[in-house]
């Protein structure tokens, strides 16, 4: 069979066919346009005392999904009337000249090839008005065949109009999501654009309804607010960086932004937004490093919610590795992972306050997120900045007066803020984690048994024999190998106590195995050595038992929750049994 070129039509279907797949990145390719328009504009006006704070608004329309109509206005710089013919051709930019620019990028599109793709498959129509001028201009594209430019009356800025998506392509037409998944989706995206860029306003409207709204305040506590309610906006720490000033990483990669107490919770992951140099990615990777930083403070199964901007050089990143930029590839990963594990470990080291019986943490009513939904430097998340950490009050909980216990698994205890139940289990576990987790690696407080311990290892570590033995020494203990799948335990850590050791590390041992091994087994080791030796729900304490158990809470780091997220005590207020024996 010959070989022959396609035709251009053809051609270009198929080149679209990279860049729109859906109706979102229909709405991706052309608001990421429209805040480069915002913040060209906003440049532009303002170099001798930028602000940055509402410098304007993108504004979103769809209907059916976006999949019969789709209209993305901006108050921007605007395109001059000569150009707009141009705005349809493949690759036609503004924003680069060469190669050199890519190795150094400073706006969201790049490549030019985003309405040329569109108008491939839907009927376009673009109507702008240069900032400065007293008119502007339309230019239509519809059946793939470009019309002629005409006058428009138009405020400064931009419309690109997006009708009859994929009507001439309907194989694609046919499997695209029903109409309210892909509005979820996209109420989603632009949640994530809204939090990068909280100095600029954003609207979504579906069917002719509302469905999100920011002030572009330039707060990004704020904007999370409006996003997802002030439940939310309460539970959120500005990032703290407690790396070295010396630490050669830190010019290397910054992180700004919010992180979620470990009370803010839900069940899926559409809470954790990442951006780079305030381009919104998606990343497995980077997402486990902010899910791995909530470990032990979270239950499991539950995901944190987050807003984080990485900062690299733009020589670091190659945003041009996805044909939608979806997703980028950074120089230095592995910096960046710790990077962030680092500086959200060190904001959840705060102290946190304990929860109050009847509140709504971690389940905030939040209608969008649990649905699968070259000039100056721009500042990133706007609102606090790093350090600036709220000071919230920390109960002492060795000053209050012990009741008694209830169940035999929760200690009642009495302060001037109300009434304290306390999770005897939870309570222990968490400070005998953060006691195996300290003494990581210093040899010290161990206690010697009367008589050395045989332990069969779990199969899913054997091939990791000397890492394992090594873990364990690194806790505490003083093990060695016996044969291929045996080790002998002689000493112990001295906060776990020498008792039924032996049981304690089968049953460590059994979970491990039915879990697998996995990339982080060693701190499932810790966390999971501490569990099986805490004192136990069930367990009758004396009142002196209750005493050391709530002094040494006191002395944990996170003492709110224990090593599964589940939180150790909660607060019955004044307030609140004044309310349910109705004295108010």
């Amino acid at each position: 069979m010959a070989i022959r070129e396609l035709p251009p039509d053809v051609i270009a279907q198929i080149a679209a066919g990279e860049v729109v797949t859906r109706a979102a990145d229909v709405v991706k390719e052309l608001v990421e346009n429209a805040i480069d328009a915002v913040l060209a504009a906003a440049c532009a006006g303002n170099r001798e005392n930028p602000s940055f704070t509402n410098l304007g608004t993108v504004s979103v329309d769809i209907v059916d999904g976006g999949h019969s109509r789709i209209q993305v206005a901006d108050d921007g710089c605007g395109i001059a009337i000569d150009d707009l013919p141009a705005t349809v051709r493949r690759h036609a930019t503004s924003k680069i000249t060469s190669t050199e620019d890519l190795q150094r990028l400073q706006s969201l599109g790049f490549r030019g090839e985003a309405l040329a793709a569109i108008a491939a498959v839907a009927d376009v129509t673009i109507t702008s008005c240069l900032v400065g001028s007293e008119t502007g201009a339309a230019f239509s594209v519809v059946a793939g065949a470009p019309g002629t430019t005409h006058p428009q009356a138009r405020r400064p800025g931009t419309s690109v109009l997006v009708e009859r998506l994929f009507e001439r392509v309907p194989a694609r037409r046919k499997y695209q999501r029903a109409a309210s998944a892909e509005t979820a989706y996209i109420g989603t995206m632009l949640q994530a654009y809204a939090l990068a860029y909280s100095e600029i306003g954003f609207a979504l409207a579906a069917e002719g309804r509302g469905i999100l709204r920011t002030s572009g305040s330039g707060d990004l506590r704020a904007a999370a607010g409006e996003l997802f309610g002030p439940e939310v906006g309460r539970e959120l720490r500005a990032l703290r960086d407690d790396r070295d000033a010396e630490d050669a990483s830190q010019a290397l990669v910054a992180v700004t932004g919010l992180a979620g107490t470990p009370f803010l919770h839900r069940a899926t992951r559409n809470g954790i937004f990442l951006s780079v140099n305030r381009r919104p990615i998606e990343s497995r990777a980077l997402q486990y490093a902010v899910e791995d930083a909530y470990s032990t403070q979270i239950p499991v199964g539950r995901h944190p919610i987050a807003m984080l901007d990485i900062t690299v050089p733009p020589t670091e990143i190659d945003a041009n590795v996805h044909p939608t930029k979806r997703e980028v590839r950074l120089l230095r990963d592995r910096l960046v992972f710790g990077a962030i594990q680092r500086i959200v470990r060190a904001t959840l080291g705060v102290d946190i306050s304990m929860p109050l019986i009847g509140e709504t943490r971690g389940q905030p009513p939040v209608p969008m997120a649990e649905t699968p939904l070259d000039g100056a430097p721009l500042p990133m998340f706007g609102g606090p900045r790093p350090g600036q950490i709220e000071e919230r009050v920390r109960p002492r909980l060795g000053g209050l007066r012990i009741l008694g216990q209830v169940a035999l698994t929760y200690v009642i205890c009495e302060g001037s803020a109300g009434l304290y139940l306390v999770d005897q289990h939870a309570a222990h576990e968490r400070v005998l984690l953060e006691r195996l987790q300290q003494s990581v690696g210093r040899g010290e407080g161990s206690q010697g048994m009367l008589q050395a311990v045989v332990v069969q290892i779990p199969r899913a570590l054997r091939g990791a024999l000397e890492q394992y033995v090594a873990a364990l020494s690194d806790l505490g203990f003083d093990v060695e190998a016996f044969g291929e799948d045996e080790v002998v335990v002689r000493t112990v850590p001295a906060a776990l106590g020498a008792r039924n050791v032996e049981r304690v590390l089968q049953e460590t041992h059994e979970t491990l195995d039915a879990e697998g091994a996995g990339p982080d087994w060693r701190e499932r080791l810790a966390t999971l050595l501490s569990c099986k030796t805490a004192i136990k729900a069930g367990q009758r304490l004396e009142i002196a038992e209750m005493q050391s158990l709530l002094n040494q809470l006191d002395e944990a780091t996170l003492c709110a929750t224990c090593s599964h997220g589940r939180p150790t005590a909660i607060l019955l207020s004044h307030s609140q049994l004044e309310r349910e024996f109705g004295r108010r």
